[in-house]
């Protein structure tokens, strides 16, 4: 079951080398999955282009004081080099290393060229290849593109009245200066979602005083994390099978998790409001003003719950104020929704990123001059959100509603998808491979049903995961274990695609039927 259209143009050995040459954009945790997975297959023929410094992706970017994940720290290791993590829950700088790790592992750093970004992959269709640009003006020929940069790459900015007459400094999370010194200073950060609630508690350390601007509460619940006892993580240190166990535990209760709220007032969605609520009444038991003003008033699942043990916690103390919103700037601080001017000197924007804006940093022209952007309109869209109908040979990691799930896992399941075609086409002889409309558009009719069916996702309150027309263009409704089958069995065998030219790319109607029955359990 699948829907890739191959294209037999002249043969390769006549004008392309003996296997596709590939780039990677993007040496984060996609790039770096798709990189192993054909070297695993025993293909070479690949680059990395990423455009900073080092590796990493978000975990590069990302430097803020008190980054870290908020799933536990087993599911951030590939299936292919499993970790033993000392705590359960790994900071930004152990998932940094822990990319290292896997890039020397598998000797890829000298496929890697740093510093170097692209800025628009054009395909040729003449010669059946990308001509792709890159930041520093040069041009590149590629057969195979594959974006993995990601949609948490991009950050909000912010255009509040009098913000270019604020004459402290404004840095967003995801920029963090090296050797910034908060010390002393009156620091506002914008923002209640997972970034805030861990550089608050880290900041006020620190500052002299810290305004918390929120517009928005959110449900917030324990973060369950500890440092493993000496016995727990020799036996997962020691044995292989003991963390595939325990990857498999976590990745089944995180699946679990998931369904909650799918229908808000069920008893699922009742269970965990009750449990988040009266975690934050704990909390904020001596501070009724708080806690009347930080319940949040929509379901649980409405947009992402925020996990912390010291969120909540730091906002009570001496010097902190919580304001509600931001509407505009003075030379001299914030002036908030209720019309309270505070005097600050340094704003922090942890106001997230452009999650809707899928590939906002490069431009991407499939046939017909026909570009990315313009074809979406409002609404990106992509078959199991990995490619779409109109350019060939191009795949993009984590992209549109890939996300709401265990992203490594996600993102290593859609290198396995590349690395697989690549494969179909070296075998095959092809020169080309795209989705066909008709089967992105039954993609499209499926997951608009699943989508519809997660209440809280439509219950109106400020997300990351709607575009401008409403829709949703970021979650994926299902479990994990969905999203791993979709990608293997949403594509025909390659043996099939020879012997069929592809006329029966998605099979038979009953095959699709009896699939669907499958996937649908």
């Amino acid at each position: 079951m699948s829907a890739p259209r191959i294209t037999d143009a002249a043969s390769r050995a006549e004008r392309r080398a003996p296997t596709p040459r590939v780039l990677i954009v993007g040496a984060g945790l996609g790039g770096i999955a798709t990189a192993v997975n054909l070297v695993r297959r025993g293909i070479h023929s690949f680059e990395v282009f990423e455009k900073s410094a080092g590796a990493g992706g978000t975990w590069w970017d990302n430097r803020y004081p008190g980054a870290a994940c908020d799933i536990p720290s087993m599911l951030y290791s590939y299936s292919f080099m499993l970790r033993a993590w000392p705590k359960t829950h790994a900071n930004q700088a152990e998932i940094q290393q822990y990319v290292e790790d896997v890039i020397d592992a598998f000797d890829l750093r000298s496929r890697i060229r740093f510093d170097l970004g692209v800025a628009s992959a054009v395909w040729r269709e003449s010669r059946q290849t990308y001509d792709v640009t890159t930041s520093d003006g040069g041009h590149h020929e590629f057969d195979i593109v594959v974006s993995a940069v990601g949609m948490l790459n991009v950050p909000n900015e912010v255009n509040w009245p009098g913000i270019d007459a604020f004459g402290g400094d404004v840095v967003h999370s995801s920029r963090w200066p090296e050797g910034l010194n908060v010390t002393g200073r009156r620091v506002a950060v914008v923002g209640a979602g997972a970034s805030a609630a861990q550089i608050v508690p880290e900041l006020v350390l620190q500052a002299q005083h810290l305004v918390s601007f929120q517009r928005e509460p959110a449900w917030i619940t324990p973060k369950r994390d500890r440092t493993l006892s000496p016995q727990e993580y020799a036996r997962l240190a020691s044995s292989p099978r003991q963390r595939w166990a325990e990857r498999r535990r976590i990745l089944k209760g995180v699946d679990k998790a998931l369904r909650v709220g799918t229908h808000v007032d069920s008893e699922p969605d009742r269970a965990a409001r009750a449990a988040s609520e009266a975690y934050i009444a704990e909390v904020l038991a001596d501070r009724p003003d708080l806690r009347v003003r930080l319940m949040p008033d929509y379901p649980v699942r409405c947009k992402r719950t925020v996990q912390s043990n010291t969120f909540l916690q730091a906002l009570t103390r001496e010097n902190v104020t919580v304001a509600w919103g931001v509407h505009s700037a003075t030379s001299t601080g914030l002036v908030d929704e209720d019309g309270v001017e505070h005097d600050v000197d340094l704003v922090v924007l942890a106001t997230g990123f452009q999650t809707t804006n899928y590939l906002a940093t490069i431009k991407v022209v499939g046939r017909d001059g026909r570009e990315i952007h313009d074809v979406w309109g409002a609404d990106p869209a992509a078959f199991l959100g990995l490619t779409v109908p109109g350019f060939p040979n191009f795949y993009m990691l984590y992209g549109p509603n890939t996300h709401g799930t265990v992203v490594s896992f996600v993102l290593e399941k859609q290198a396995e998808y590349v690395a697989a075609d690549v494969v179909r086409m070296i075998r095959s002889g092809a020169t080309a491979i795209e989705v066909r409309p008709w089967a992105a558009r039954w993609f499209e009719k499926r997951l608009s049903a699943g989508l519809s069916r997660v209440e809280a996702w439509k219950a109106g309150c400020h997300s990351y995961y709607h575009s401008s027309s409403g829709r949703n263009v970021t979650q994926w409704p299902w479990s994990h274990r969905r999203y791993a089958l979709w990608t293997r069995l949403l594509r025909v065998p390659s043996s099939r695609l020879l012997h069929q030219g592809c006329s029966g790319a998605m099979g038979t109607f009953s095959d699709r039927r009896r699939t669907a029955r499958e996937l649908a359990r």
